[in-house]
C-alpha cells in the first residue's frame, strides 16, 4: 500500500508556481526580438564593422555580469518573485525608450543597459524554480521551463526577422511588451517567500557549519566558501567559459556568417529561420531527449551535448543554403537541450537554498566570461580570414568542452566512491 500511495504521489502535478514561470520564460522568449539581433542592428543599422560589433557586444557582456551579481544578490536578500518582476519591468522601460529613440548614438548604450538589468532576472528564475520544485522533479520542472522558453523562441525571431527591414523600431516596443506581461503574470501567480523562509532538508557545507532546515544562513558561511566546499560545482562552473565560447556563436559568428552568406536583406531572415528552427527542435525534441538521458549522470549529458555542438556548428563550414543551416542548427540544438536541462538540475542539487540565486549567478557569470570573448575573438578572426573560417575552431573547441566536462564527471565519480 506505502509503494501504490508514493506511485500516485509521483503523478501529482508540479507547483502552480512552477506553470506561472513555465509561461513567464515562453511570453519573454516570444518577445525576445532584441537580443538575438543585435549583431545585426549594430552591423546593419548602425554602421559597425565586425570587430566593432564583436567588441561592442563584449561590452554587453560585462555590464550583463554586473546584472547577474546584482540579481543574485537582491534574490537572495529579498522577495524573489518582487526582485523578478521589478527586473523584468525594469527592462521594459528601456527597451520601450529604444523605440521612442530609433537608431541613434544613444540606442547601443540603452540597449546595453536593458540586456544588463534583464539578465539579472535569470538566475533568480531559476531559484525559484529549485525552491517550488520537487527535489526529485527539478529536472522535469527545468526541462518545462526550457520547453516553454524555446516554444516563444521559436516564434520571436521568425517575426522579429519579418520586422527587421519592415518596422525595427516595433522590436523594441515588443520586446516591452512581452517584458510587461511576464511581470503581471509574476505578481499574480508566482507568490516567493524569501529564502530564509524556505523549507529544505539540512545539508552540510565544508567545516563552516550546516544550513538549517528552511534555508537558513549558515554560521559564518560566504557563497564563496559554499563554492569552496564545493569542488565539483566549482569545477563546473568554471568549465562552462569554454562551453559558453563555443554556444554563444549562434549569437554573432553565426548572424554575421549568414549575412555574408545571403547578403544584408535575406540574411536577417535567414537568421530568423535558423532561430526558429532552434526553438522548434527543443520544443518537439526535449521531451525526447530528456527521457533517453534520464539514466545518465548529469555531467555525463551535459558532455554529451557539447559532441553535439562540435557537429552543428563545425558543420556550418560547408553550409551555402538556408536548408543545410536548418539542418546543422537542429543538430547542435540536441546539445543545448542535453546541456540547459542537465545543468540547470546538477547546480539545483548542490546549491543550498539560501544561496540559489548567488550560486546561479555566479555559474551564470562563467558563461557571461565566454559570452564577453567570444565575439571579441570571432570578429577580428571573421574579418580577417572570413566568417566561414570560425567554424572548424569552433568545432575543436566544443570537443574540448566534451572532455573537460566528461573529465569533471570522473572526478565526481571518484569523490562520490571515497564519501
Amino acid at each position: 500500500m506505502k509503494d501504490i500511495k508514493a506511485a500516485g504521489a509521483a503523478k501529482a502535478p508540479l507547483p502552480g508556481a512552477i506553470y506561472a514561470l513555465f509561461a513567464v520564460r515562453l511570453v519573454v522568449s516570444a518577445g525576445s526580438f532584441v537580443g538575438p539581433f543585435l549583431a545585426m542592428m549594430l552591423t546593419i543599422k548602425l554602421g559597425y564593422d565586425e570587430a566593432g560589433a564583436g567588441t561592442f557586444m563584449a561590452v554587453v557582456s560585462l555590464l550583463s555580469a554586473g546584472g547577474l551579481a546584482l540579481g543574485g544578490k537582491l534574490g537572495d536578500s529579498f522577495g524573489r518573485a518582487g526582485v523578478l518582476r521589478t527586473l523584468q519591468a525594469a527592462t521594459a522601460l528601456v527597451f520601450a525608450s529604444c523605440g521612442l529613440l530609433g537608431f541613434t548614438a544613444l540606442t547601443p548604450f540603452a540597449i546595453a543597459l536593458a540586456m544588463a538589468t534583464l539578465a539579472g532576472s535569470w538566475p533568480v528564475i531559476n531559484a525559484l524554480v529549485a525552491d517550488y520544485a520537487p527535489a526529485d522533479r527539478r529536472k522535469e520542472a527545468f526541462s518545462l521551463l526550457y520547453w516553454g522558453n524555446n516554444i516563444g523562441f521559436s516564434i520571436g525571431p521568425l517575426i522579429a526577422g519579418f520586422l527587421f527591414d519592415r518596422a525595427p523600431r516595433a522590436l523594441f516596443f515588443g520586446n516591452a511588451l512581452a517584458l510587461l506581461v511576464a511581470a503581471a503574470v509574476v505578481s499574480f501567480f508566482v507568490r516567493g517567500a524569501k529564502p530564509t523562509e524556505l523549507a529544505e532538508p539540512a545539508r552540510p557545507i565544508g567545516n563552516e557549519g550546516a544550513v538549517a532546515a528552511g534555508g537558513a544562513e549558515p554560521v559564518k558561511a560566504s557563497v564563496w566558501k559554499v563554492m569552496a566546499a564545493n569542488p565539483i560545482l566549482t569545477l563546473y562552473a568554471l568549465s562552462a567559459v569554454l562551453a559558453a565560447f563555443v554556444y554563444n556563436q549562434h549569437t554573432f559568428a553565426l548572424p554575421v556568417f549568414l549575412k555574408d552568406v545571403f547578403g544584408p536583406t535575406a540574411g536577417p531572415e535567414a537568421y530568423g529561420l535558423a532561430m526558429s528552427a532552434n526553438g522548434l527542435t527543443v520544443v518537439a525534441l526535449t521531451a525526447f531527449v530528456t527521457f533517453a538521458s534520464k539514466r545518465m549522470a548529469a555531467l555525463a549529458a551535459v558532455a554529451l551535448g557539447s559532441t553535439f555542438y562540435a557537429l552543428g556548428f563545425g558543420a556550418y563550414f560547408w553550409a551555402s543554403t538556408v536548408p543545410l543551416v536548418l539542418a546543422m542548427t537542429v543538430v547542435w540544438t540536441i546539445g543545448e537541450i542535453l546541456g540547459a536541462t542537465n545543468g540547470n538540475a546538477f547546480i539545483a542539487e548542490r546549491s543550498p537554498p539560501a544561496y540559489r540565486s548567488r550560486i546561479n549567478s555566479l555559474v551564470s557569470l562563467c558563461y557571461i566570461a565566454g559570452n564577453t570573448v567570444s565575439p571579441l575573438a570571432a570578429g577580428p578572426l571573421m574579418r580577417s580570414l572570413g566568417s566561414a573560417a570560425i567554424w572548424p575552431l569552433i568545432a575543436g573547441l566544443s570537443l574540448l568542452s566534451a572532455a573537460v566536462t566528461y573529465g569533471i564527471h570522473r572526478l565526481d565519480l571518484k569523490a562520490a566512491r571515497r564519501r
